[in-house]
């Protein structure tokens, strides 16, 4: 009878840690990107632990941004990620082209400061620790 229940004990404990959801803690990120206090519409932000996935999104029309990890979660990885913006209007879609479509210019300012955040060059670090629904991405 011990025996039984030494092993009935046994097995409990094997399936809660196997219940147990395993991977990196993700927290919800979300917040807008400025420059010079105003909003910077239709760029790509990318959090890059290290190591890890990266979480990315586009920020829409007013600068806000909310952060994806994969399909099912939505945020970044707690831990230290460095920064990459991406300027999406600088991307040529070829059907928009030949629709007619102009590429929207950035101001002169704007473009040299989105160049500093480029995947090749950025040195912008966060240190992600809990959800934070009103982050502050400013490119100044």
């Amino acid at each position: 009878m011990k025996f039984a229940r030494l092993l009935l004990a046994v097995v409990l404990v094997s399936c809660a840690s196997g219940c147990v959801q395993s991977g990196p803690e993700i927290v919800p990120i979300a917040g807008t990107v400025t420059f010079n206090g105003q909003a910077v519409p239709n760029v790509r932000i990318i959090f890059q632990p290290a190591p890890g996935r990266m979480s990315w999104a586009v920020s829409d029309a007013s600068g806000r941004f909310a952060l994806e990890y994969d399909a099912e979660h939505k945020g970044a990885k707690v831990g230290t990620h460095t920064v990459y913006v991406v300027d999406e209007g600088a991307i040529t879609d070829p059907t928009a082209i030949m629709a007619g479509a102009k590429s929207q210019r950035r101001a002169p300012e704007l473009a040299q400061a989105l160049a500093k955040y480029a995947p090749d060059k950025s040195t912008l670090t966060v240190e992600v620790k809990k959800a934070d629904r009103s982050f502050q991405l400013k490119l100044d």
